[in-house]
């Protein structure tokens, strides 16, 4: 059994239950007689720091759990990348809590026991130009939705669905497409005029869009889903299908997706693009993503296993 160090964001979810998340974790890892430590993060970039810098436990191993959204979640991954000594989890308590939705057994997520009685289980990553996604990224048009998608979060009373929602509408008031050059697992490029782009190791991202419906974070390929260029009356046709995962399947749409599945790929923007890693934001003008399998050990709580069906796994109720 791993030692558990919890890296708390005390601003996820707005800061709403992290005192109690803190309490129960006290109780009920103290009862169990587990080695455990919480660490409260300080700022951006604070988790990863705290993670990278952790030192190893003579004879231990160490299981880092993100308490937090999938930002919290994204940090912990890019500390733990290259230890040999742990695993990583994750208590979903943000706006989005994306990445959980591609396991079945959710719940078991939040459930402190479950967590304390887990086994490891190795996952993909995507190496994306030196940093590390464990769910998608994401360029164009719907990563400048969740660029903008921060201000609305801090509106009282909106969810995470809602604010992105609300920045979706804001950004359809702008330019809504961008010309790219892409390469799929080194072969010749070609250029296309692309509203979004998506390279998908999980299958959902946004609080609730299905980009790519049939991902599976441990298969060992990537799954990329580009949208061609179309009206902004298309768009608000497209978007509700895109959100339900029925985009891949609908004849209609049939010329307006780019889809692959593979290993790499390379996107060359005309001009600098914004990137979305996990939901943290980048700029690049030519960035390129690599599938690692199995790259990550992955603390699966009791009871939690990899979806088997996973638009029927994301339909459960949320954490």
């Amino acid at each position: 059994m791993p030692d558990f160090i919890f890296v708390v964001n005390p601003v996820a979810g707005k800061g709403l239950h992290v005192q109690r998340l803190c309490d129960q974790i006290r109780n009920v890892f103290s009862a169990c007689g587990e080695n455990f430590a919480i660490h409260l993060t300080r700022g951006t970039e604070d988790a990863l720091d705290f993670v990278r810098s952790y030192p190893q436990q003579q004879g231990r191993s160490l299981c880092f759990v993100a308490c937090g959204g999938d930002g919290t979640l994204h940090e912990v991954v890019n500390g733990a990348v290259g230890r040999q000594d742990c695993t990583v989890s994750v208590i979903p308590c943000g706006s989005g809590n994306d990445y959980v939705k591609n396991f079945s057994g959710i719940e078991a997520f939040s459930d402190l026991k479950r967590l304390a009685n887990g086994r490891p289980c190795p996952v993909d990553l995507l190496d994306c130009s030196g940093e590390y996604a464990v769910n998608l990224c994401n360029i164009g048009f719907d990563a400048r939705v969740a660029h903008h998608m921060s201000k609305f979060k801090k509106i009282p009373l909106v969810s995470g669905p809602l604010a992105y929602t609300l920045s979706l509408i804001f950004c359809l008031a702008g330019p809504v497409s961008s010309t790219v050059s892409l390469s799929f697992d080194g072969t010749d490029p070609v250029e296309e005029h692309l509203i979004l782009a998506v390279a998908a190791n999980g299958f959902c991202y946004g609080g609730g869009y299905y980009p790519a419906p049939d991902a599976c974070p441990a298969d060992g390929m990537m799954e990329f889903c580009g949208i061609r260029k179309m009206s902004r009356l298309q768009m608000s046709q497209f978007i509700r299908i895109y959100k339900k995962g029925q985009h891949l399947k609908d004849p209609r749409l049939s010329e307006k997706i780019l889809y692959h599945t593979g290993h790499s790929l390379t996107i060359t923007g005309k001009r600098p693009l914004i990137v979305c890693l996990d939901g943290e934001i980048r700029k690049k003008q030519t960035f390129s993503v690599r599938l690692l399998p199995g790259a990550l050990s992955f603390w699966l709580p009791d009871g939690a296993n990899l979806a088997a069906q996973p638009l029927a796994a994301a339909a459960q109720p949320h954490i």
